[in-house]
């Protein structure tokens, strides 16, 4: 027996099965992905990130979640100081990134902050995905770089990604951009 069809078909057979899991993600992300609130609170002279965000979570989403399928948030922060003649100066820029997988061993979802290494694990997908939702107490800047006087401005916006798809796969469906998410930048000013 010749062991190079049945390679071929090994191959043929799973490059069918990661299309069409990737057809069951393709509207895995619909839904509103947004920034709904932030600030900067000071707390012994270092400001720190609170936001609470909307995730475009579906069924499809928290079904792919139990599956062991990863859902990664990315929040970028930019804090600005305003200029009247020339472009506003970057003051500090972070980018705080999580990751949300199930953990089939210990049938939790685990909440891993990549920067820091610190996991909370939750016996639901709701409790995980609302965690998720939530930025809080993130340290971001000292409040010696914020001078008295001029005016700062503060940008957040957030990336998700859904799902480990292939980039093969990615190409050839090409026409389908729904495992990556952006928000719109949510701006403010900071109180002097």
């Amino acid at each position: 027996m010749n062991a190079k069809p049945l390679q071929s078909r090994s191959l043929f057979a799973a490059a069918v099965l990661a299309l069409l899991s990737a057809l069951a993600l393709a509207d895995g992300l619909d839904g509103r992905c947004e920034v709904r609130s932030a600030d900067l609170a000071l707390k012994e002279g270092v400001y720190h990130l609170n936001a609470r965000l909307e995730l475009p979570v579906t069924p499809a989403v928290k079904q792919g979640l139990a599956d062991g399928v990863p859902l990664s948030l990315q929040a970028e922060l930019l804090i600005e100081r305003e200029r009247r003649l020339l472009p506003n100066a970057n003051v500090a820029e972070l980018t705080q990134r999580y990751l949300l997988q199930y953990n089939a061993v210990s049938a939790r979802y685990v909440l891993r902050n990549v920067n820091s290494g610190e996991q909370e694990s939750f016996a639901t997908v709701e409790d995980a995905l609302l965690r998720l939702s939530t930025v809080r107490d993130v340290p971001v800047l000292d409040k010696s770089f914020i001078q008295s006087g001029p005016h700062y401005e503060a940008n957040v916006r957030i990336k998700l990604d859904y799902g480990a798809v292939p980039m093969t796969v990615r190409i050839l469906m090409f026409w389908v951009n729904d495992w990556h998410r952006e928000s719109e930048w949510y701006t403010w000013t900071l109180p002097n």
